[in-house]
């Protein structure tokens, strides 16, 4: 049973990673455990179809910096420090080549979400990180209470990311950018902007 369907108000939530999807979770009204379950494996076609699909999206840099970030704090104790007792000290390299290697649902690209391979409907509510206007969708669902801030990550601090790394990434969510109308921005240009984060 995917935790993540709502039967009763006839919601499906995607839980796209590093997408602020426990805080949207919660504001919800879902309180069972994670799922970042690709819906063509765990979601029910007539479910996809038949229900309100939601999905969060984000720059793709951002998001897989962002799970760079997050899994490689000290004080990180999800499942993925028992699996890899080392993950504090791996460097950006490191980290993406094992986990794009070995680990499917750690910041694969976002496509994969906001598809049904045995669908052709696309999600009905497609909310981006960067502005999160969750306005259609309270009014629709009538959800009066703020979205509550959960996980959240400060972004401060600067990634030390080669020139090589960053390209390859890019070309891993090439989709990503294809799809969502995301635009990535020359290496140099890209650090520069982390600076300025880390600075202000």
């Amino acid at each position: 049973m995917n935790p993540n369907i709502c039967h009763d108000r006839k919601i499906v939530f995607v839980h796209n990673p590093k997408v602020a999807g426990t805080s949207l979770r919660d504001w919800l009204g879902f309180d069972e455990v994670w799922n970042h379950g690709f819906p063509t494996t765990n979601t029910p076609v007539e479910c996809w179809n038949d229900y309100r699909v939601i999905v969060a999206i984000r720059d793709p840099i951002d998001r897989a910096l962002s799970g760079y970030r997050f899994m490689t704090r000290e004080k990180y104790v999800g499942s993925f420090r028992s699996r890899y007792p080392d993950l504090p000290t791996w460097d950006p390299l490191t980290f993406f080549r094992k986990m794009f290697n070995e680990q499917i649902f750690v910041v694969p690209p976002q496509f994969k979400y906001t598809m049904h391979m045995h669908s052709n409907k696309a999600p009905d509510y497609l909310i981006r990180f960067e502005n999160m206007d969750l306005s259609q969708l309270a009014q629709d669902l009538d959800i009066q209470k703020p979205l509550p801030r959960e996980n959240a990550n400060p972004q401060t601090e600067v990634v030390d990311i080669a020139e090589d790394l960053y390209v390859a990434l890019i070309d891993h969510y090439k989709v990503d950018y294809l799809l969502f109308g995301y635009r990535p921005v020359p290496y140099r240009d890209f650090m520069r902007l982390q600076e300025k984060a880390a600075a202000a």
